[in-house]
């Protein structure tokens, strides 16, 4: 297991995440990443040499933190009752959380599509959509759902489409449109369990 990265290393990808959301993938520069951490020119070209370098220390990043939440939710999930209702209480309170700050979803969905156009991008978000398949399975599996990849790939994906409808909308009518696109979502993609 890797060692976690340094405190600068961390404040200059926080930054790039800012950098790539507000200006795109073109925008995203050395020097504008230096300028958004305040940090002396040059600072970020010492960690990340490449522009190569820098698209995929981003796209780890990004990757990681957004896995991290959603095994947070999945322990979440596991920890209570299986209910529809409370899968949509608790992934919407995540959704919600990151469509108030929606920099690491705008940077995500920015490398997602560079990634069509850039092989190493492609494997970086391909990795990380794994991992998210792999959560959303296992979470599915302990609430007694048959262990199926092709649902929670489903699952995935339509979850993604919700939140980028939400983030198309204005802010306060995010709420309402999470609470019944996830209910409807979840309450039929996620069918009762199958008895043994």
């Amino acid at each position: 297991m890797p060692a976690p990265p340094s405190p600068r290393r961390l404040e200059i990808l926080d930054a790039a995440v800012v950098v790539l959301a507000g200006h795109g993938l073109k925008g995203l520069t050395h020097r504008g990443i230096d300028r958004e951490a305040g940090l002396p020119e040059g600072s970020s070209s010492a960690y990340f040499r490449s522009r190569a370098a820098l698209q995929q220390a981003v796209a780890e990043h990004v990757s990681d933190r957004l896995v991290q939440d959603v095994a947070d939710l999945s322990d979440t999930l596991a920890a209570g009752d299986h209910s529809v209702a409370r899968a949509v209480r608790e992934t919407g309170a995540l959704f919600r959380r990151w469509l108030s700050h929606p920099e690491l979803v705008l940077a995500r969905l920015e490398l997602t599509l560079a990634a069509t156009r850039d092989e190493e991008l492609a494997v970086a978000m391909a990795s990380w959509r794994a991992q998210l398949v792999e959560v959303v399975r296992r979470t599915l599996e302990a609430g007694g759902h048959p262990d199926d990849a092709t649902r929670a790939a489903t699952v995935v994906a339509a979850l993604d489409g919700v939140l980028l409808a939400a983030l198309q909308r204005p802010a306060r009518q995010r709420p309402a449109f999470l609470r019944s696109s996830l209910e409807l979502l979840l309450g039929s993609l996620v069918d009762p369990p199958r008895p043994a």
